[in-house]
């Protein structure tokens, strides 16, 4: 399956609320158990960085897999909805 435009901004999107979650967590963390706020700044930007570039290579496809599952569901509920109407 080919990753269009919605899948693509879907993709952006996962990336961007993981990498936020990365970062905050690392850095609240750090800032936590005492490290100075330019170590925990750091810590905090190399986990983000790390986290986007995993983000970038795993979003677009897990993304894939759950549409491509939504689509299916949909359309074994269309197969089955004129069943249940001629009922």
């Amino acid at each position: 399956m080919e990753s269009g435009n919605g899948s693509q901004e879907l993709s952006r999107l996962a990336t961007a609320y993981v990498v936020s979650v990365a970062f905050a967590t690392t850095f609240l963390l750090a800032s936590f158990q005492g490290v100075d706020g330019g170590t925990a700044l750091l810590r905090g930007v190399i986990v983000g960085v790390c986290a986007l570039i995993l983000g970038r290579m795993l979003a677009a496809p897990v993304v894939d897999v759950v549409l491509a599952a939504m689509a299916r569901d949909e359309a074994k509920k269309q197969q089955e909805k004129p069943k249940e109407d001629d009922a």
